[in-house]
């Protein structure tokens, strides 16, 4: 945790996920350029999460939120343990005495941790759960199919700035895919793809995905599939019968995986963190996205979205196709290779 200084301080809450993460980026230069003076901004994370943000260029100090410690007292019943480390965590919260509290995830906890600051000032979105009653200023989410349309919203509250996402990569990220390709002999043009995600309604199909593979190897690209450790056996499946497949799921850090889009012709990905990924290094990306459907419009032009505009969609958490995800078995192989080989050109 950073030490707290004498500077205004603005907190910024987002605890995950990925992708989420990645979208949010784009808030802190936003906001510092609100302020005439220098300010300490923090961001609040989920431990597993503190690298994509530590070393963002506007964020002077990170705040791990410690969730699963929580979470593994009030297993165990060690229930005045919890009490005392959550007394413990606010008075670290407080020691900021922080000015502004922003609350972008808009989620009940997220909201009860803003309130535990003891920031006279804290906005955030209204939600089902009523997080707001915990805020001193709320709104309702934007409806809106640009990406980060949400955190847009929030950032021009303070700046008219164009908001601009960020992936901020080390020479230590670098240097882990220089050793992974190394290992595995990769090189010559590389194509990134991101099959995985949390939710099966947001996958293409493995005969899909095997038909693109085929088809890129054809034109005698190297395929990369990327993915967490819990996608490491899928992946390997995925490319076992290829030759200039390589499966590094589980094998890169999430910053490392970022500079492996980095070092790609292209990434092909369902909705999922890694393809946001792509867009915030404005590498050429075309992302597969189906019931969930975050956004269908960028900021920039190297990034297509295939999404196929169905009466059911976006059907988000409910699917009423019975397990086919119609929307996403519409998406063709054909259609995406043509549409990376338009952007490969």
């Amino acid at each position: 945790m950073s030490e707290p200084c004498a500077k205004p301080a603005v907190l910024i809450i987002r605890l995950s996920a990925m992708g989420d993460i990645v979208m949010a980026s784009g808030l802190p230069s936003t906001i510092k350029k609100h302020f005439t003076t220098d300010i300490q901004l923090i961001w609040m994370v989920e431990s597993p999460y503190k690298g994509l943000v530590e070393n963002h260029p506007d964020v002077n100090g990170v705040i791990c939120w410690p969730k699963q410690h929580w979470r593994q007292l009030l297993r165990l019943r060690h229930y005045v343990t919890l009490v005392k480390s959550i007394i413990a965590f606010r008075k670290q919260l407080r020691a900021y005495r922080f000015d502004l509290v922003i609350d972008a995830q808009g989620l009940l906890k997220s909201a009860l941790l803003a309130w535990l600051t003891g920031a006279r000032k804290r906005i955030g979105f209204k939600s089902k759960e009523y997080s707001h009653w915990l805020l001193t200023e709320s709104h309702n989410k934007p409806l809106s199919s640009q990406i980060s349309s949400e955190y847009v919203y929030l950032g021009a509250r303070f700046s008219d700035m164009p908001y601009t996402l960020v992936m901020p990569l080390t020479v230590q990220d670098r240097n882990e895919v220089d050793k992974a390709f190394s290992k595995h002999g990769i090189n010559g043009n590389v194509i990134s793809i991101a099959p995985y995600t949390t939710r099966p309604q947001k996958h293409w199909t493995n005969a899909h995905w095997h038909c693109l593979i085929k088809q890129f190897l054809e034109q005698e690209y190297t395929v990369v599939i990327l993915g967490g450790p819990q996608d490491k056996a899928e992946a390997e499946r995925l490319c076992s019968d290829y030759d200039r497949c390589y499966a590094l799921a589980g094998q890169l850090s999430m910053t490392g995986s970022a500079a492996a889009i980095e070092r790609s012709r292209l990434l092909v990905g369902v909705d999922t963190g890694l393809t946001h990924m792509a867009i915030a290094l404005n590498r050429p990306a075309v992302a597969l996205f189906g019931s969930t459907r975050p956004y269908t419009r960028t900021h920039t032009t190297t990034t297509r979205v295939l999404y196929t505009e169905m009466a059911c969609a976006p059907c988000k958490r409910h699917p009423v196709c019975h397990g086919r995800y119609d929307c996403m078995q519409q998406l063709t192989p054909q259609r995406v290779i043509h549409t990376a080989t338009e952007l490969l050109r």
